[in-house]
């Protein structure tokens, strides 16, 4: 019995050593993969790559940047006259503290993007804000297209989403020219300083 005892001991203790010269072997193998990279990585230098071979733009003194310069702008601006859209910013209106009420906040956001239309709404298309009793139905239609991935199917409409409170609403808003991403940047923070001021 002592015998089994020992040979069972002796065969345990073999291997748990070929389990230690494995990982032994593992872990050698894996830091010199480490460093193989490592080393790959370092030869790999910036004066390699293709944009560093280019020249660097020579320093233009003051006298010399009017005359390089006030041309080509001269001309630009007279073949990008339509391109002039580029509307200024959205002029500073206080949207809550001067509002009575949400609706009131809404309609200076309105005002401050000249927008003809602002919903705000679940994503199963119920409506939170808005001016108009038309918006329901509009309200679910839009909200339907945006769950399918879908643009949205009437013109000068634009909807996105916004997140209140850890529930995902959908804006969306109607204007007779195009948003610029600063302009839309702009509706999704108002949007949410009104939810945060109201709800």
């Amino acid at each position: 019995m002592a015998t089994d005892f020992e040979n069972m001991t002796v065969l345990l203790l073999m291997v748990l050593t070929i389990a230690c010269l494995l990982q032994v072997v593992f872990v050698g193998v894996l830091l010199w993969y480490v460093k193989w990279m490592a080393d790959s990585l370092g030869r790999m230098s910036p004066s390699a790559s293709p944009l560093s071979q280019l020249p660097s733009p020579s320093p233009m003194t003051t006298a010399t940047v009017p005359d390089a310069v006030e041309a080509p702008q001269a001309v630009a601006a007279d073949k990008t006259e339509p391109a002039e859209e580029a509307r200024p910013s959205a002029p500073a209106v206080e949207i809550l503290a001067e509002s009575p009420d949400i609706q009131g906040s809404v309609h200076r956001l309105c005002e401050k993007y000249d927008l003809s239309d602002f919903i705000l709404t679940t994503l199963d298309g119920l409506v939170v804000v808005s001016l108009f009793p038309r918006s329901s139905d509009e309200a679910a239609r839009f909200s339907d297209l945006y769950r399918r991935k879908k643009k949205p199917d009437s013109p000068n409409v634009t909807f996105f989403e916004i997140a209140h409170r850890g529930e995902a609403m959908l804006v969306i808003v109607r204007r007779d020219h195009p948003l610029s991403p600063e302009e839309r940047k702009g509706i999704d923070e108002d949007a949410r300083k009104i939810l945060n001021w109201w709800l």
